[in-house]
């Protein structure tokens, strides 16, 4: 649960809160934060207390981390195939107006330094406030799982949550 505590869904499924990656920890995040010295869950973590439309879930997308470059994530897991499920929502553009926020945030995804998925723009797909899941099958190498967000051509890189499954046996 991206910039949030742990949740239990809809369908009893549970979502780990946000955390600082640590090398104790099996998964977590890191942000511009770490090269301060502060935890990564006091920076970038937002909340919005709206409505979320196509979920029943809303407090999964109410709560996000937001960012640039430095914005992270790591799973230490087994070397092995995985579904990654990337659960994004538009918190602000296009909020009480009719404005078209389309290109205002702009941003890609890469899996352990590789771009899976090039300007993603929340609003252009499915506008203000709703809930968009992108689905991959991705690597995890060297006991690692990286998600990053190298690239921001507008705005800031913003995520809610996060799952991943072992595609292996």
């Amino acid at each position: 649960n991206c910039g949030g505590p742990e949740y239990t869904d809809s369908f009893g499924q549970r979502w780990l809160a946000d955390q600082t990656f640590t090398q104790a920890t099996t998964f977590g995040s890191t942000s511009w934060a770490n090269s301060y010295g502060i935890s990564s869950n006091f920076a970038s973590q937002r909340r919005t207390f709206d409505p979320i439309k196509g979920t029943a879930d809303w407090p999964l997308f109410q709560t996000f981390r937001y960012g640039l470059d430095q914005l992270r994530y790591h799973f230490k897991l087994p070397d092995g195939q995985y579904r990654l499920e990337l659960y994004f929502a538009e918190p602000w553009l296009g909020a009480g107006t009719n404005d078209d926020a389309t290109g205002m945030r702009l941003f890609d995804v890469a899996v352990n330094g590789k771009t899976i998925a090039k300007d993603i723009d929340i609003w252009k797909e499915v506008g203000h406030d709703r809930a968009m899941k992108r689905v991959y099958t991705v690597q995890a190498v060297d006991g690692k799982l990286a998600i990053s967000f190298p690239k921001v051509a507008s705005g800031q890189a913003i995520i809610q949550a996060i799952a991943v499954a072992s595609i292996n046996k």
